[in-house]
């Protein structure tokens, strides 16, 4: 077991993060950007290009340069920017599922040589100090299209190939190792009961109910097989925002008509924990808003298992892990918008369509879910 100071520790990071989200404006990370960096495609940042994207607690803006090269500039909030052997994993993570095929992106060296250069910036009010030295980043740009954007185009099939593009990533990750990745995360699902201490920002009765039997079933049927899970370096966030797919078009209209996943973004989540939790938070995040949430998930990961067979303990936990880490990303969803309403949209984005997936889990119970994904891994 582990000790208890660690996990309070991450809960009271978890809090500090919405204190220190980067207080900075696009135009004034560019001019910082450019004074640190050496873009190797050349050409100056057009700062009109830059546009923020989405992001839980750290601020990214997509940018392009003169010469028409893409770029993402990373401001990482204060309590991963203090955390050094972290950033250096996740550079490393990058590379090493770049070199084996994985697309992802890759960090820009600075004039120092380095992967990270240091921004000071005020923190908001009520955090700890009055400024902090913000890790800001420099990373290729993945082209493509966020899965979440092209929902129309997730078919069982399209299921299937995410599974087996995952399953490919896990097992280039096998021989991945570094100590940075190795820490207890509020996000890593081994760590889902800790969740409790946030219930309170769950406001609707029921709601907690449900959470509350999500955690019990969890520590009734995956506590007592972890010791037996596999382990090693994860991703830990290949949600809808995160995978990167390329659409195809017949020409004939404007909507796309396939998708297939050619990348992964985001490494702020990664750590060491057990290897099928990869899979199972995809499956997790991509039953929100499905008319057929179980039969997605089977196909997810029947892909998955065409690439990185599991072992039937890891298979029987799956649909417990898929529900805890949904009740985690609604729990601290409702406790991040109540402490950044400037931001409430995107933390509440998986609370709604996530309850209700909770609630088809919970009716369908694990017997037939498990039964469906035995039919899917049988299919041809």
């Amino acid at each position: 077991p582990r000790p208890v100071r660690i996990a309070m520790a991450d809960n009271d990071d978890e809090a500090r993060r919405k204190l220190e989200k980067p207080q900075c404006s696009a135009e004034a990370v560019v001019e910082f950007v450019r004074a640190s960096f050496v873009l190797p495609c050349g050409g100056e940042i057009d700062a009109s290009s830059a546009k923020e994207l989405n992001s839980y607690d750290d601020r990214n803006f997509h940018v392009r340069t003169t010469s028409g090269a893409q770029y993402t500039l990373k401001v990482h909030n204060g309590v991963e920017s203090q955390n050094q052997p972290l950033l250096d994993a996740q550079s490393a993570m990058m590379r090493h599922l770049t070199e084996r095929g994985v697309k992802c992106p890759c960090p820009v060296v600075g004039v120092d040589g380095r992967d990270i250069a240091r921004m000071n910036l005020p923190l908001r009010q009520g955090a700890r100090d009055a400024r902090r030295d913000h890790a800001v980043r420099v990373l290729t740009w993945v082209d493509g299209s966020i899965a979440d954007d092209c929902r129309d185009a997730h078919t069982p099939a399209f299921m299937r190939e995410l599974g087996a593009f995952l399953g490919r990533m896990v097992r280039a990750l096998e021989s991945f190792r570094h100590p940075g990745a190795e820490r207890w995360h509020q996000w890593d699902n081994a760590n889902a009961p800790t969740v409790r201490k946030f219930m309170d920002a769950v406001e609707d009765p029921a709601r907690r109910a449900i959470a509350e039997g999500v955690l019990d079933d969890f520590e009734a049927k995956v506590s007592p097989v972890a010791g037996s899970l596999r382990r090693g370096a994860t991703h830990n966030d290949a949600n809808e925002q995160n995978v990167i797919v390329r659409l195809e078009t017949s020409g004939e209209c404007a909507g796309p008509f396939r998708a297939t996943p050619v990348g992964i973004i985001d490494f702020g989540d990664i750590n060491v924990s057990w290897r099928v939790n990869d899979v199972a938070i995809a499956c997790a995040y991509y039953t929100l808003n499905k008319r057929d949430p179980v039969g997605d998930a089977a196909q997810c990961l029947a892909g998955f298992e065409s690439e990185f067979p599991l072992t039937d303990a890891e298979r029987s936990i799956v649909p417990t892990l898929m529900a805890a880490r949904l009740v985690v990303s609604c729990v601290l969803g409702a406790y991040s918008a109540a402490r950044d309403p400037a931001n409430k949209e995107y933390l509440l984005t998986t609370q709604k369509p996530g309850w209700e997936v909770l609630g088809a889990l919970r009716a369908a119970g694990d017997e037939e879910i498990l039964r469906r994904f035995a039919a899917a891994r049988s299919e041809k």
